[in-house]
């Protein structure tokens, strides 16, 4: 990676791991592909099948952003493991909804699942050792 700065921060809630996203913009190739070898390598590290990804701190995404993300979301689904897609605002939200990526009215077609926050999406993850 060009850019030595972090791109996610890694926490463990209930057996499910978080990642949020760090930066405020993700957009080009560079930042697309850091962003993606970060997250393979922290589901990794973690053997995670139960993720959340937290865009809470983004206010602007390119469309290119959406590669890492389903490059995650393949990658977990090829272990039977599910991601969920959390703090979608503002211009963000814009995106993932304009390109149907996710769904506002909550159809099943959309590629990503969301939830209105962090505790809400691990909470629905954690259900699922119970």
């Amino acid at each position: 990676m060009a850019d030595a700065a972090p791109y996610l921060e890694c926490v463990l809630d209930r057996g499910v791991l978080v990642l949020v996203v760090l930066r405020a913009q993700i957009e080009g190739e560079d930042i697309a592909a850091g962003l993606r070898d970060e997250l393979y390598a922290a589901v990794a590290r973690h053997a995670a099948t139960k993720v959340v990804l937290d865009l809470g701190h983004c206010r602007y995404v390119s469309s290119i952003a959406f590669w890492p993300l389903l490059a995650l979301r393949r990658k977990l689904a090829d272990s039977e493991g599910r991601l969920i897609i959390c703090g979608l605002t503002g211009a963000v939200l814009d995106v993932f909804t304009t390109t149907r990526m996710v769904s506002s009215s909550g159809s099943l077609d959309a590629p990503f699942e969301t939830a209105p926050d962090r505790d809400a999406a691990v909470s629905r993850l954690s259900y699922l050792d119970a």
